[in-house]
């Protein structure tokens, strides 16, 4: 592309969609001053492209990781477990991808996120704060899976909870669980 003459990307570049201009004229550094004019910069400023977005972190144990991207209007978290596990969840879509590397071959499952996947989630979430500021491209379900899990009556013992419930009656159970969703599921 270096060795094309310059009016001949130009006229290439003039059938192209400004997005597409831009990124011509980042590729051809020694004709980018002949590509990159006045329009593309307003547009760039107009519709510039979000970096990604990522948080890592390292759980308690030493093989044990979360990770969280937001990009392309998706939110994606990587929970690897002990090495052998990776789950891939799409928080925005709700779909979760499980790679298994125990054996000598991966094993590879794609599925629907259920509710009892995303209670188990958050269990492995409750002290990180890990999703907070990534609220935007997060499904309304798993959203408020996640904000009920931090709700004061999740952090008693299940003993407790469990003597709680046997002395409620069988309509105060049920009002009792549908203020709090997460409770449904332990």
């Amino acid at each position: 592309m270096q060795q094309l003459p310059y009016e001949l990307l130009q006229y290439i570049s003039s059938q192209l969609l400004p997005r597409s201009q831009c990124r011509l004229a980042m590729a051809s550094r020694h004709n980018y001053k002949y590509l990159y004019n006045d329009l593309l910069k307003w547009h760039a400023r107009k519709s510039a492209i979000l970096p990604p977005k990522y948080k890592y972190l390292r759980m308690g144990c030493t093989n044990c990781s979360i990770s969280l991207i937001e990009f392309n209007k998706q939110l994606i978290l990587f929970n690897e477990i002990l090495i052998d596990e990776l789950f891939i969840y799409n928080l925005t879509h709700q779909w979760v991808t499980i790679f298994d590397h125990t054996l000598n071959y991966n094993i590879y499952y794609h599925t629907e996120l259920n509710i009892g996947e995303m209670v188990e989630l958050c269990e492995d979430l409750r002290d990180t704060n890990i999703l907070t500021g990534c609220y935007r491209y997060i499904h309304k379900t798993p959203l408020l899976v996640y904000l009920s899990s931090r709700h004061p009556f999740i952090t008693i013992p299940l003993e407790i909870l469990d003597k709680i419930m046997d002395m409620l009656t069988e309509s105060d159970i049920k009002t009792f669980t549908t203020t709090i969703p997460y409770l449904k599921y332990m």
